[in-house]
């Protein structure tokens, strides 16, 4: 072989190394970037803020901040906190009304699934969701009142102290039977935080998983 034929052999394998790298590192990237869009929901936990998860580069979800009351605990500059992402609040007692203000996109079709809380967050995004998936507790259909303004209630519930236990419970979003976030939260037992200060219920929120 002449040294013409030598030097072409080599410089095509050497483009076709680095073409392979490229191409495996660009697919590694890929993949690193969808697990990130995807399981977001994977890191530590933080009690009180919404994990989004299923958008792609780019989008909004259908809810974009939500403000959570409670009728027991707290006084009424806790429970009635701005919309957030994060910092909502998410510490109660089993058996207190919880009510929804979300600041969304579209004015029904969203939903609340509440769960026990799953450590492979990775559950709510694999499969349809229904009153048969593990740690399932209820569900709320959210929807805004035709005649209500942007503050208005959108839909509320409690966890009753005979059928559940107290606990760190998820709170799964979904649109369109496709889940777009997840928050985590924590139930105590009935009057277990009713007498604590706002301070002392802001550090119980400052915990995470």
């Amino acid at each position: 072989m002449n040294k013409i034929a030598i030097l072409l052999v080599a410089g095509l394998a050497a483009l076709s190394t680095a073409n392979y790298n490229n191409g495996t590192k660009a697919n590694a990237a890929n993949s690193t970037n969808n697990a990130a869009n995807n399981s977001q929901i994977q890191e530590t936990m933080v009690l009180g803020k919404l994990y989004f998860v299923n958008l792609k580069e780019g989008e909004q979800p259908i809810m974009t901040a939500l403000s959570l009351f409670g009728n027991r605990c707290g006084s009424e500059s806790f429970n009635h906190k701005p919309y957030a992402a994060e910092g909502i609040r998410s510490v109660f007692e089993l058996d207190e009304w919880i009510e929804f203000y979300p600041k969304a996109n579209a004015e029904s079709g969203i939903k609340v699934m509440v769960f026990k809380h799953q450590e492979d967050q990775g559950i709510y995004l694999k499969n349809s969701l229904n009153d048969k998936t593990p740690g399932y507790i209820q569900e709320l259909d959210l929807s805004k009142d035709p005649e209500g303004d942007e503050t208005s209630l959108w839909g509320s519930f409690y966890l009753h102290p005979e059928e559940v236990e107290p606990g760190y419970y998820d709170f799964v979003f979904i649109y369109k039977n496709k889940v777009f976030a997840t928050m985590l939260t924590h139930f105590f037992k009935p009057n277990e935080i009713y007498e604590k200060s706002d301070s002392e219920l802001e550090k119980l929120m400052s915990q995470s998983l």
